[in-house]
């Protein structure tokens, strides 16, 4: 097995270094990924670019803080349960920190790792601004890294592919489109599982593939292994099996195979689980401390929750995957795409493999959106796995036309490249003016060292405030709604008792400030919003006529809901986030469009505090 793990390595080598000896355009093509992966990848940095960012990175820390406090495997299989290890994330950012616990260690700072979970507990504002900034910065730094790497492998494989279907056109149409998707682009500027995810899944339709045409043992259960390694990264990507499944079953349709020897062969099917099921159980680090529970929990976990309404929109989930697709894949990639699936299906008459390689791609695509079809909402990186599936058909349809109409083909594919690269362009370009960003500059510059900031929201990620500023906020029990009357009550107390504290500044922001000013069929959040007893304290705030406050700095674009009653045009909306790639998202993805408006009122003169109930 050894030999044969080796054998396949030095495949592996010496096909990538004949492709880039082969088609001088590959290494423009990956260079060309690299700059938009990695342009302003440290966007929001010492801050969080998702929710998610903070505990990818937070859950290494954690078990290396017990394991500092205790040097002993116990102690850190404690610390891999007291986080919230998801899977092998935690292995690949546990690498990507190896130079910041390096630096802790050298400078005697390894104690700011014990510490974060009592910061947690006390709240998510304690958590980011007791641990050091450096910590923050060079941890997200390059656990970000190490996304904007996968990214390009991303490309680089779908190329592999797009040659192995059809040819080296095909392939290089293929990695440019994907080089030019913005949902896949985006993943590369945030720390999460999904970039690793679709590159293990990538692994497996290349595997599938060539499987497919030689029937090699070794290629199969190197699909095996990358199959189970998605799965530890991401649910999701266990749609990789069922191609490798499907590739399992095309290679004893080739003509030169016999049908019987091909299909059966129960020793490489029984490795194959074995291996499988190794790798998704030692992929789940929190195995080796709670057992295979935690696999069991994480699968419910990850499946219960998706009927319910979430995202603070109620729409079908027709509607959620339209959106997602256009946003992700914007306008004219996403009408290219319905194309080519219509032009792609007279191939499934022929054997070849481009028709396996079609066959896998609608295959894949289909089966996801039956998966999505019994969900309540889908964001756009639940979509992810199916992009690159996408383009691929788009570009063996494209490879194929240019081979029969070259006149044709070429303005088209011209047309679409330079479309979707303006639109994955704007989207790119956006990271380096984001309202956060600069709403967190501008305190930064015009605040006074000792000055005090108030906010309204729980957590840092929602806010733009420099690391290291005094914060007013409220507690975790103040933001603890959830439906009990009681704490939303205090949490509203809480608020109205502003000019008690009289900060220097007050942080409006859109999420949990500025929508309470929005009428209640703006959105289920908005409506939710109006019950909460704070929407006369927001308002009176922006009209500066009650409070001691003015609007000094705004960021981003104005909510229309502000201004005049807005006017909704449900179809041209959602064929805008198609035109717009940085459109409002909801759920708990980056923050893009309206989710960044940010208000920041300075104190002009003295507050009043209202006289204490007797």
């Amino acid at each position: 097995m050894w030999r044969a793990t080796g054998e396949l390595l030095g495949r592996t080598k010496r096909q990538f270094i004949d492709d880039f000896r082969s088609d001088p355009y590959l290494p423009y093509i990956l260079i060309v990924a690299t700059v938009l992966a990695g342009f302003w990848f440290w966007h929001r940095i010492p801050n969080f670019a998702t929710r998610d960012e903070r505990w990818r990175i937070n859950n290494v820390m954690v078990a290396v803080g017990y394991y500092v406090e205790e040097p002993t495997l116990e102690s850190f299989l404690d610390g891999i349960a007291r986080g919230r290890a998801y899977g092998a994330s935690f292995y690949l950012f546990g690498v990507a920190l190896l130079p910041v616990f390096a630096a802790a260690l050298i400078f005697g700072q390894l104690e700011a790792f014990t510490t974060l979970p009592e910061q947690q507990a006390v709240g998510l504002w304690a958590h980011w601004l007791d641990t050091p900034r450096w910590i923050w910065t060079w941890g997200l730094l390059f656990a970000r890294l190490i996304n904007v790497v996968v990214v390009v492998a991303c490309v680089y494989v779908t190329y592999r592919i797009g040659v192995t279907m059809r040819d080296r056109l095909a392939g290089r149409l293929s990695a440019l489109l994907l080089t030019v998707t913005w949902g896949v682009l985006v993943m590369a500027h945030e720390i999460g599982e999904d970039a690793p995810a679709l590159l293990c899944f990538l692994l497996v339709v290349y595997c599938g593939l060539r499987y497919a045409e030689t029937g090699d043992r070794a290629v199969f259960l190197a699909g095996c292994v990358f199959g189970a390694l998605g799965i530890a990264f991401k649910l999701t990507a266990g749609i990789g099996v069922i191609l490798l499944g499907i590739a399992y079953v095309l290679y004893g349709f080739e003509p030169e195979t016999e049908w019987s020897d091909a299909l059966i062969r129960p020793g490489l099917l029984s490795l194959g689980l074995i291996i499988g099921v190794t790798v998704i159980v030692v992929g789940y680090p929190s195995v080796f401390g709670d057992g295979i529970e935690r696999i069991i929990h994480r699968m419910q976990r990850g499946t219960s929750n998706k009927s319910n309404v979430y995202g603070w929109l109620d729409r079908p989930s027709w509607w959620w995957l339209l959106r997602g697709y256009l946003n992700g894949l914007g306008l004219p990639l996403f009408s290219a795409g319905l194309i080519s699936t219509v032009m792609n299906l007279p191939r499934l008459r022929k054997r070849s493999p481009e028709t396996n390689g079609v066959v896998l791609s609608l295959v894949g695509i289909t089966t996801l959106l039956l998966v999505f079809a019994g969900w309540s909402y889908i964001r756009t990186h639940h979509l992810l796995l199916t992009f690159p599936l996408v383009v691929l058909l788009v570009g063996v349809w494209l490879a194929r036309l240019h081979d029969h109409n070259r006149s044709l083909a070429r303005p088209i594919i011209a047309v679409l490249v330079v479309s979707s690269s303006v639109y994955a362009g704007v989207g790119v370009l956006g990271y380096a003016s984001q309202p956060r960003d600069e709403a967190t500059d501008w305190l930064r510059t015009h605040a006074d060292e000792d000055a005090v900031v108030e906010t309204y929201v729980a957590d840092p990620q929602e806010a733009a405030i420099p690391h290291g500023m005094t914060v007013s906020r409220p507690s975790y029990d103040h933001m603890n709604e959830n439906g009990n009357p009681v704490a939303r009550e205090a949490y509203t107390e809480w608020i109205e008792k502003m000019p008690n504290r009289c900060p220097a500044y007050i942080e409006l922001t859109y999420h949990n400030g500025i929508l309470h000013l929005a009428p209640d069929d703006w959105s289920v959040r908005a409506e939710r919003l109006s019950l909460s007893g704070q929407t006369e304290y927001y308002r009176a705030l922006l009209a500066e006529d009650t409070h001691p406050y003015s609007v000094a700095a705004t960021f981003g674009s104005r909510p229309a809901f502000l201004d005049e009653t807005p006017k909704e045009n449900a179809w041209l909306d959602l064929l805008g986030v198609g035109v717009n790639p940085r459109s409002i998202q909801y759920g708990d993805p980056q923050d893009f469009g309206q989710n960044q408006y940010t208000v920041i009122l300075e104190r002009t003169g003295a507050c009043s505090p209202p006289p204490e109930e007797l």
